[in-house]
């Protein structure tokens, strides 16, 4: 169920499975290809991606009136690379990848922001008792990851261990554990410290509040920027642009968009504004990119 329900945040986004060939913009395309990052999708088996994936396609052509199709791409480079290939026609960026790569490809265009419930933060928690103050006095190998941990999560753990002394806060990937598992043993003393998506936390404590009495918020990362979906400008038809954008941007307007917008936990979809800019800048400077090919975390 863990890795069903991880499966289901970009397939709001993800409606577009499959795998077709090599796409131009010389004409309207009638079924049109989306990049996917495959980390987004971190411990689902590919089958069950698929599997799960399929039903979105038919509720993303309700909303757009286009057929389309899904390839996994390894890295944001990579999925940068397609796009300006012609070889998709849209592409689902994590909001800190997206700023990664955009100067590098100034021909690549955020087309819509998501709109998810919460800000996309990530946190440490340790129990309610512990005697920690701060992510230095954790020691050693302490930090369980629940299975398919979100990427931001990675980042900010990967980024924060620069800043700490050799050998303590080490996280440590959960084989079985979802993420209430792993926030019910940081409540019952079976593990010292979790880090986690904050959302994810919030929600924990609104479902079981006896035990959220017994784990506390050691410390949090700024927030980052939501996912974003973007297009080469040329690379795909402009009525098509248009179609994508509107329809997404109105799916929380009927019965349709509100089920996919439910399913994959999202508020909507906004078109980029001025303040969507200035975060990427910020978490450009805050999280600065690693080297091309490499992602935030081992995939």
């Amino acid at each position: 169920m863990v890795r069903v329900c991880r499966v289901l945040l970009l397939a709001a986004i993800v409606s577009f499975v499959g795998v077709a060939p090599p796409v131009t913009a010389d004409a309207p395309p009638t079924t049109i290809k989306l990049g996917v990052l495959s980390g987004m999708f971190r411990d689902v088996p590919p089958d069950l991606v698929q599997v799960v994936a399929t039903p979105f396609r038919d509720l993303f052509q309700k909303q757009t009136g286009v057929e389309s199709e899904v390839e996994m791409v390894g890295d944001c480079d990579a999925l940068a690379d397609r796009l300006m290939e012609k070889k998709v026609h849209f592409g689902v960026f994590h909001g800190f990848e997206w700023a990664w790569v955009r100067g590098r490809y100034p021909e690549l265009h955020a087309l819509v922001v998501t709109i998810p419930p919460k800000k996309v933060q990530a946190c440490i928690v340790v129990h309610a008792n512990s005697k920690a103050e701060k992510p230095a006095d954790l020691n050693g190998v302490c930090l369980t990851l629940p299975v398919a941990a979100k990427a931001h999560t990675i980042l900010y753990i990967d980024r924060l261990m620069q800043t700490l002394p050799m050998g303590c806060c080490r996280p440590v990937p959960h084989t079985e554990w979802g993420s209430d598992s792993v926030l019910d043993a940081v409540a019952d003393g079976k593990t010292p410290a979790a880090l986690l998506d904050a959302a994810t936390v919030l929600g924990y404590a609104n479902n079981k509040p006896g035990k959220a009495k017994q784990i506390k918020v050691l410390c949090q990362s700024d927030p980052f920027p939501p996912t974003v979906i973007v297009f080469r400008k040329g690379g795909v038809d402009p009525s098509i642009v248009e179609k994508v954008r509107s329809g997404l941007v109105q799916a929380k307007d009927n019965a349709h968009g509100r089920a996919f917008l439910f399913l994959w936990k999202l508020k909507g979809f906004e078109d980029v504004s001025a303040v969507y800019e200035a975060d990427l800048q910020k978490i450009f400077k805050a999280y600065p990119p690693p080297p091309p090919g490499m992602g935030p975390a081992p995939k």
